[in-house]
Order: C-alpha cells, then sequence, then structure tokens
C-alpha cells in the first residue's frame, strides 16, 4: 500500500511538472511576449552598431529637422536652416517628435537619434506582422530577424533622418491594410486612413501607397459598391483631419491649397536651371539654387523665402512635361545604379526575394494582399522617376519589402535542402540542422554582404565618425561667442553645432562674393578642398580670401586632413557679432 501510495505521489509530481512545463512552453509562444522581446531585441542590435560603427556630426538632412525643432521650442516658428522664412518642403511630425524628445535632453542631435532609435527599433514588428499575414509566422520571424540585422536600416536608427520613423509607421500602416483587406470594416479603414496621415505628415509621399490601398480595396474586398464606398470615404476622411493642420499651414503660406510644398521648389529650381543652360552657366544648377545678382539680391530659388518661390511659381502643362520627360531620362541610370549596389543587398537580396514572389502559387484569398505589398515599392520607384531631386535614401523604404519576399525564399530553400539531403540520404546530419544550414548561410550573406556599401551613402558619410572634427570646430566656434553668428559653408552640420546661422556660398563673380560677405553680416567663412563650385571658391581655397578683413584663424581643433580653412570675417564698420538673431 505505501509503495501504491508513493507510485500515485510520484505520478501526480510528474502531473503538475508537465503541467507547468507546457505553461512555459505555451508562455514563450505567447505572440506578445515574443512581440515585445522581438522590439528589445532590434534595440540591442541598434544600440551595438551604434557602439561599434560611432558617429561624428549630424548629417545635413538632420540638422534641418533639428532645427525646426529648436526653433518650434524657442518660439521662432517653423523655421530651418537652408532657407530664409519658413520651411515648406519638411513635414511636420519629425521635428515635432524631436522636440518633445528634446524635454528628455536639451540636445537636439540627440534628440533626433533618440526618436529615430525608438522607432527604427520597432520596425521588424509590422515586418513580422505582414510576412506572417501573407505567409506564415515562421516566414515572419525570418523576416523580423532580417529587419534587425538589416546594416542600412539599423544604421538609419542612429541617424537623424525622416526615413526611419517614416518606414516603421508606412510599414505599420501596410500592416493594417493587409488586416482591413481580410476583414473590412469602417473602424480598420479609419485605422488605415489615420496611419498613413501620420506617415503623411512624416513624408509626404505616404499619399501615394494610400491611394494604392483605397484603389485595391475597392477592387477586392466583399460587400456592396456602396459599403465599398463608405469604407473608402471613412479612410479619406480620418486621412484628412489629421493631415488637416499641415494642408491649412501650406494654403496660408503660399496661398494655394495642396498636399506639399515641395513641388514647386523643384519646378522653380527646374526653370532656373533651364535659364542658365541657355545662358551658358558653367554650373546652371547652382546658379538656379544659389545665385545673386548685382545689387546683392538673393536670386536663387535656395536663397528666397520658400513662400515667395511657391507663390511665383507658375508652371504650363506643357512645361511640367518636359520637366518629367527630362527627370525620367535622367533618373533611369540612377535607378539602374542604385538598385544594384551593395547597400541595397544586390544580387543576392533581389535574387532570394524573386524566389519568394514565386516560390508558390499565390492563394486567391489573399490575392489582393499579394497585388498591394508589389504595388507599394513598384509605386516608390516610380515616384522617384519622375523627381528631379534623386538621393539614394528614398529608396531605403525599398528594403523591408525585399526582406519580406526574400524570407519567403529563405524558407523555399530551407524545404528544399532538407527534401534534397533526404534523397541523398545523409543520416549523419540532423533535420533540423540539415534544413537551415544553406538557408542560415544564405541569411548571414544578406546580413553581411551590405556593411561595406554603407559608406558610399552620402547621409551616412556625413554623420561617420570621420566628421567628429567638424562637429568639434562647430562646438568650438560656438562657445567663442555670446551671441548667435552666421557661418557661411557648403553644408550644414559645422554651423549646426555651433549654434549658428547658416549661409551657402553665393553663386557670382569674387567681387560680388566679398560685398555679399558684409550684406549678409557673415562672421565665419569655411572653405573645404576639393569641392567643385564657382572660379572665387577655388581660388579662395587655394590662395586665401583676398581681402585684409579676412583673418586666417589658427583654431584649437586639429583639422588635418579634413581639407578645412576657417576665415574670420570682419564686417566694415564693425567688429561686432551684433544683435543675437533667431536661429535660423
Amino acid at each position: 500500500m505505501a509503495s501504491m501510495a508513493t507510485d500515485s505521489s510520484s505520478t501526480t509530481e510528474l502531473n503538475l511538472s508537465a503541467t507547468e512545463g507546457s505553461r512555459h512552453v505555451q508562455a514563450w509562444r505567447n505572440p506578445t511576449l515574443l512581440l515585445v522581446l522581438m522590439a528589445f531585441a532590434s534595440l540591442a542590435v541598434r544600440l551595438a552598431a551604434f557602439a561599434h560603427w560611432g558617429i561624428g556630426a549630424i548629417d545635413s538632412e538632420g540638422t534641418e529637422y533639428a532645427r525646426i525643432a529648436q526653433n518650434l521650442r524657442a518660439g521662432v516658428g517653423y523655421v530651418g536652416m537652408t532657407s530664409p522664412g519658413l520651411q515648406l518642403s519638411f513635414p511636420p511630425l519629425f521635428p515635432l517628435l524631436i522636440a518633445a524628445a528634446s524635454l528628455v535632453t536639451p540636445n537636439y542631435e540627440w534628440a533626433g537619434r533618440i526618436v529615430c532609435l525608438v522607432l527604427g527599433s520597432l520596425l521588424p514588428l509590422p515586418v513580422f506582422g505582414i510576412a506572417a499575414r501573407l505567409f506564415d509566422r515562421r516566414i515572419g520571424y525570418v523576416a523580423a530577424v532580417l529587419a534587425m540585422g538589416y546594416p542600412v536600416l539599423v544604421k538609419l536608427s542612429f541617424s537623424v533622418l525622416a526615413e526611419a520613423p517614416y518606414i516603421t509607421l508606412l510599414l505599420t500602416a501596410v500592416y493594417v491594410v493587409l488586416c482591413a483587406l481580410d476583414r473590412p470594416t469602417i473602424v480598420r479603414f479609419c485605422l488605415v486612413g489615420g496611419l498613413f496621415g501620420l506617415a503623411y505628415l512624416t513624408r509626404q509621399e505616404a499619399v501615394s501607397p494610400l491611394l494604392i490601398a483605397l484603389f485595391v480595396a475597392m477592387c477586392f474586398t466583399g460587400g456592396s459598391w456602396t459599403d465599398r464606398g463608405k469604407r473608402i470615404a471613412a479612410a479619406l476622411a480620418v486621412f484628412l483631419v489629421v493631415a488637416l493642420p499641415e494642408i491649412i499651414y501650406l494654403y496660408r503660406a503660399t496661398g494655394q491649397l495642396r498636399l506639399e510644398g515641395k513641388s514647386p521648389l523643384i519646378y522653380a529650381e527646374e526653370i532656373r536651371t533651364a535659364i542658365g543652360e541657355k545662358n551658358n552657366e558653367a554650373n546652371p544648377d547652382e546658379w538656379a539654387l544659389h545665385s545673386i545678382d548685382a545689387s546683392l539680391q538673393r536670386t536663387g530659388t535656395a536663397n528666397r523665402p520658400q513662400a515667395d518661390v511657391a507663390r511665383d511659381t507658375r508652371i504650363s502643362f506643357r512645361e511640367l512635361a518636359r520637366i518629367q520627360k527630362r527627370a525620367i531620362r535622367k533618373n533611369i541610370p540612377l535607378v539602374m545604379e542604385t538598385l544594384s549596389t551593395r547597400w541595397m543587398g544586390s544580387p543576392f537580396l533581389f535574387a532570394l526575394a524573386f524566389l519568394g514572389i514565386l516560390r508558390r502559387p499565390w492563394k486567391r484569398r489573399l490575392l489582393s494582399s499579394y497585388v498591394y505589398v508589389l504595388l507599394v515599392p513598384c509605386a516608390v520607384i516610380g515616384a522617384m522617376l519622375l523627381v528631379t531631386w534623386y538621393m539614394a535614401r528614398f529608396y531605403f523604404v525599398l528594403l523591408p519589402f525585399l526582406l519580406i519576399w526574400a524570407a519567403n525564399g529563405l524558407v523555399g530553400v530551407a524545404l528544399w535542402t532538407k527534401a534534397s539531403l533526404q534523397v541523398v540520404g545523409w543520416r549523419w546530419i540532423s533535420p533540423p540542422i540539415a534544413k537551415w544550414m544553406v538557408p542560415g548561410l544564405l541569411g548571414v550573406v544578406i546580413l553581411v554582404y551590405p556593411i561595406k556599401g554603407l559608406w558610399s551613402i552620402w547621409e551616412f558619410r556625413q554623420s561617420s565618425p570621420a566628421t567628429q572634427r567638424v562637429k568639434e570646430l562647430g562646438v568650438w566656434i560656438g562657445q567663442q561667442q555670446k551671441g548667435q553668428v552666421t557661418i557661411m559653408d557648403r553644408y550644414t552640420p559645422l554651423a549646426f553645432h555651433a549654434n549658428a546661422q547658416w549661409l551657402g556660398f553665393p553663386y557670382c563673380d569674387s567681387n560680388l562674393a566679398l560685398r555679399f560677405l558684409d550684406a549678409a553680416k557673415v562672421d565665419y567663412v569655411i572653405l573645404r578642398q576639393g569641392e567643385k563650385y564657382t572660379d572665387y571658391y577655388h581660388d579662395w581655397v587655394t590662395n586665401g580670401i583676398p581681402h585684409p578683413r579676412a583673418e586666417r584663424l589658427d583654431v584649437a581643433i586639429d583639422l588635418r586632413g579634413t581639407g578645412i580653412t576657417v576665415f574670420r570675417w570682419h564686417r566694415e564698420g564693425s567688429d561686432s557679432l551684433g544683435k543675437p538673431k533667431p536661429l535660423r
């Protein structure tokens, strides 16, 4: 009897232990817990990369966002660094987030990096959601791991670029679109409109994927046409509510009802570039942006307030067609070059993504989701073909979509490997290892291969540790003054770190440039070797500024190897810095 009681007790203990083990396993299979762990793992990867790669000065794009945030906090208004007056081409959400983060740290550069780090670390979550909806959770986890460690996305997370928050918001909106296509309800389409509204306030290109989503919903979702129309109307209504402050701001600044303020600036530059070409200017693009006339009036589009440029720009349909034809002709080679770069993972990432698209026939019930996830990146490429401002970072948004399809391709390789080894009959390799051996190696290649290509991206070079002395020089100049100074330079980061106003070099001859230094109340002139600009700029770099009031400084910062020379300009009639001015 005693032994039977002992056996019964042991059995009960084993059952309790098995139950606890089962609960433990179920806890680790909890989707919420896994998503939280995924986010923390993504953050850890980015912090480790930050510690390994390091940083230098803030990049030029980041200076504009950070300065807008700084001016908002100071009560100056929505004013940046690169042009006088209101900033129209940079949407407000990213600067507002930086301004909010500046409540934690008074350093606006670090506030911008914190925003990008937090939102960049969350990117694997919508990537997982999209891949799991298109395929299954296993492929979702593979896609999330790729998004955690892909070098461009990691580096982007501690740069001060709007692409970091924008990509996360866009992928989240795309995930909600897939949910809405699967089970269309008014509430879900309202959420679609709200998320795309936030994405629009980060980068205004988000309008295109919203319109594509509504078109797909109209064509593929169930219900009567009236029901479909109500859902689409709800999404548009919520989007407009979120976007309305920006639309009103642009209307008040320009007198025009529009969704974005960048296109009139682009068209104005293109029109002036064509004039410069007819006038045989040596560099018509720079003349269009930075020219001044004989009376020192700023005539270039970048020298004037953006609101004035937008109001004055009128373009005919014929001229618009000419500009877009020129953009297509110019950008097609650049697009092909960008898509074949190492940082884009070419050719490995594209090959796996192509395999992922075609690995299996598409499921009928998911057809609309497949179509939508393919159309969004295609729309990005198509839109960039029509824009004359071409930058490689515009294509960062393609990477998560490629990684989602590539994850499906990797799982396909895993299944092929397992089946092939079973046919061969190799028993000495355990099935799990055999299954993931080849795709594991391919995954490592995808994550390691692009690293060397990072520094070919201009924005990443600008913020690399090699620019640390540029940052130190800016801080040093800022420490010499009690008020704000004006720094003339080719790029904005140094002036940002000096807490100074920035002014670009005028496109003109040497005599006009010297007169402009007084008219613009310049305090410091930064000359950089190797810069190709005007003849006078090259002469100043080589021989110094040809004027007795230009004092070459021996600064306290070691600038060897940077090619930077600093001149203090003593303005005519006064050596004082004048009254402090609003930061621009």
